[in-house]
């Protein structure tokens, strides 16, 4: 076997080939886009590098062809927040052959020790912990758009080389004319009886000033407290929706607020991936308008989201309720089948058990994995839920 650094266009075409070699006979795997992921790994693009580094490894079999992949990469600022130094692992793909998954891991392990990292997280992201975050365990079905997809052998891979499942990651899927408002209908009308101080607005892009400053603080402000997580930005947050402007669907990205202050917001984004699987990873010049076509003309849509976020000052004043009753719109439920909230993580106990009241279940679970680099310290798991 042969290890290279990823550092020409014939390199990541290597690189691109690997997933097509270790799922051709797998009908739900869906090609993530190149593009997006070889632009984590680009400077310019990835604003990760502002604060960090990475290197990118493909491994070669005896035929010189690709059997292999990982990333492995350090967020200097997070490390600013963490007890030890800490590198993270992503993109990993491997043949079934613990040899060639174990000289993989050390390489990648090899350089993340040459630069004083403790410990070591993966499969993660170079980048925000929306995407890619995780190894999937649970509900084997086609993935969302950048959702982590992987055989089941991974997980054998991961731990037999001293990978310690550390955080529970779930996906939680529900029906939006099943939506339980039954508990939430007395908060709403009391909040309306009164001075009905509380509003929720549909995204207009007309104001996408506003709707960026507003969104980015209560964000930040909900989440802000959570490790791993990076803070958003208004300037990130308008550059995302001018690139995703055909794509999005203003009626389910709102912003609730509390006597005009932004207070909550629920963020939705239809779910493009069963609409890109033709493409096989390149959306080049004249597939995407067909990829468009198929979008718009789909009768039986899902939607993806971060789900929803209320600014703790404004937690007693009833604007969960009034998120829940956004998404539980006449709108939303004609057309929406399903929607998916994503990235919950199992130990974060309050978010589990509000977004659990609204009538979701969890449909399937990805692992975070870590490994200590050294013998002082001790990888103790967060809380995992049991899940039939």
């Amino acid at each position: 076997m042969t290890i290279i650094e990823v550092q020409s266009p014939e390199h990541w075409k290597l690189f691109h080939q690997l997933p097509h070699r270790i799922y051709a006979n797998d009908p739900n795997w869906i090609t993530p886009m190149e593009g997006d992921v070889q632009g984590t790994f680009t400077p310019g693009k990835n604003h990760a590098f502002d604060h960090g580094e990475a290197k990118v490894f493909v491994l070669l079999d005896e035929q010189n062809q690709p059997a292999g992949r990982i990333a492995a990469f350090i967020d200097h600022r997070n490390n600013q927040l963490q007890p030890y130094p800490l590198g993270g692992i992503g993109y990993f793909e491997c043949i079934n052959d613990p040899a060639y998954a174990k000289a993989l891991f050390e390489t990648a392990e090899n350089y993340l020790r040459e630069k004083g990292m403790k410990a070591i997280d993966g499969p993660i992201n170079f980048g925000g912990r929306d995407k890619f975050w995780g190894l999937l365990e649970k509900g084997f079905d086609p993935p969302l758009f950048q959702e982590t997809y992987n055989p089941p052998y991974y997980t054998d891979l991961f731990v037999a080389n001293g990978y310690i499942a550390w955080e529970q990651i779930l996906t939680m899927k529900g029906h939006p004319k099943e939506i339980d408002l039954s508990r939430l209908r007395a908060v709403i009308q009391r909040v309306r009886s009164g001075n009905n101080n509380i509003q929720v607005e549909t995204y207009n892009p007309a104001k996408l000033e506003k709707y960026a400053d507003d969104f980015t603080e209560v964000y930040n402000a909900a989440f802000g407290h959570y490790e791993h997580f990076r803070p958003a930005d208004p300037e990130s947050f308008k550059k995302l929706m001018k690139e995703v402007k055909n794509i999005i669907d203003p009626k389910f990205l709102g912003i609730a607020y509390y006597e005009d202050k932004p207070a909550g917001f629920c963020a939705f984004f239809p779910d493009i991936n069963p609409y890109l699987k033709f493409t096989k990873g390149k959306l080049n010049w004249w597939k995407a308008p067909l990829f468009l076509l198929k979008l718009k003309l789909s009768r039986h849509r899902q939607a993806k989201g971060t789900g929803f976020g209320v600014h703790p000052a404004y937690k007693t004043k009833g604007i969960f309720a009034f998120i829940v009753e956004f998404m539980n719109s006449d709108y939303i439920q004609k057309r929406y089948d399903n929607i998916y909230l994503t990235t919950v993580r199992a130990h974060n106990k309050e978010a589990v058990s509000i977004y659990m009241k609204t009538g979701v279940w969890v449909d399937r679970v990805h692992i975070g994995y870590r490994k200590s680099l050294d013998a002082s310290i001790v990888v103790e798991p967060n809380h995992f839920m049991e899940i039939a």
